[in-house]
């Protein structure tokens, strides 16, 4: 057996910077976060969806102080659809649900699909620093959105008070702990469930899908329909049951199986589901078969069959081998020891 060893040199480039350790790396993948989100050092289409919602959350709080300063007649209060800090919050806590829809995905999905986890792991980063660093980056991010038009106002309107400056900020003081409080709750109710949904979702496009439609269907609804008035403590317990046992853990179970089987495995469980709704209301709640409805569950069964012939020819055509590929030139051979 010959003592000889090889090495190769493989072109990659060696970290030849400071060793600054766990809180180094936490630093740098909280920063990469925010430079993610917000397209920087990326390419331009990158940053066009942050910086265009950035600039619908600014831009009115600019356009209104402007107006004060020039417009010595203009009200802020009485003539702007935003002049209280409260009012101001309902614009932008529609932009930062939007955000946070395209950011959490962005967050995440890319490193895990990349297989970029496995280079963050080789450095003394832990699971939970880098989710934490992520988190905390959102939520950064969350509050520059959601703090800057503030601050724009609350200082730009003092500095054109008639009561003076300071006068004005020490008098509007008590507004500073509400626009801290109202920005926290935003950013606590949107961050969590965005990121919790990335988390399991492959593909960033679904991600934003599921976390838009849920947090947005749910208000339409209640705008259409009403708040229920008179609603027994079975009723709430039935739509608690709903939304976290009929709508929440099906979709996470969905999205855990795109990971798992194909594509089209998925959607024959789908196909399933009015199949066992119907079987479900003849045995528990005494409904009765109409010739529709067999006729219909006949269509869902060929549909079934086709999708699944269909799915195991395309799994067999991938399966069969194509030309080999040309053999690759060696490595380049550094030194022999």
């Amino acid at each position: 057996m010959s003592n000889r060893g090889v090495v190769y040199d493989l072109g990659y480039t060696p970290y030849e910077g400071d060793h600054l350790g766990r809180r180094g790396a936490i630093r740098s993948t909280y920063r990469d976060g925010i430079y993610r989100v917000l397209g920087i050092k990326r390419r331009a289409r990158k940053k066009i969806l942050p910086w265009t919602l950035a600039a619908f959350a600014v831009l009115p709080a600019i356009v209104f102080v402007g107006f004060a300063f020039l417009l010595t007649t203009f009200s802020p209060d009485a003539e702007s659809p935003f002049g209280s800090h409260a009012d101001y919050f309902e614009l932008t806590g529609t932009v930062v649900l939007l955000f946070v829809a395209l950011a959490a995905p962005e967050l995440l999905i890319p490193d895990r699909r990349e297989g970029v986890l496995s280079i963050y792991s080789s450095r003394p980063l832990l699971p939970d620093d880098y989710v934490g660093a992520r988190f905390v980056s959102l939520l950064t991010v969350i509050a520059g959105f959601m703090l800057i038009p503030q601050v724009l106002m609350y200082v730009g309107f003092a500095a054109l008070d008639a009561d003076g400056f300071f006068s004005t900020l020490w008098s509007n003081a008590g507004d500073i702990p509400r626009i801290l409080a109202s920005t926290a709750v935003y950013a606590v109710a949107y961050a969590p469930i965005a990121l919790l949904v990335a988390t399991i979702a492959n593909r960033k496009s679904a991600a934003t899908g599921v976390f838009l439609g849920g947090l947005l269907l749910v208000p339409a609804m209640l705008v259409i329909e009403g708040l229920p008035t008179d609603v027994t403590n079975l009723g709430r317990s039935l739509i608690v049951y709903m939304g976290i046992a009929s709508t929440f853990v099906p979709f996470m179970i969905f999205y855990v199986l795109l990971r798992t089987i194909s594509a089209t495995s998925v959607s024959l469980i789908g196909y399933l589901v009015p199949l066992v709704a119907l079987v479900g209301g003849i045995l528990i709640l005494n409904e009765q078969l109409e010739p529709g409805i067999a006729v219909g569950g006949l269509f869902i069964f060929a549909g079934m069959i086709l999708t699944d012939r269909a799915g195991r020819a395309a799994t067999h055509e991938s399966l069969i081998p194509g030309p080999e590929a040309p053999e690759r030139d060696e490595l380049p051979l550094a030194r022999e020891e």
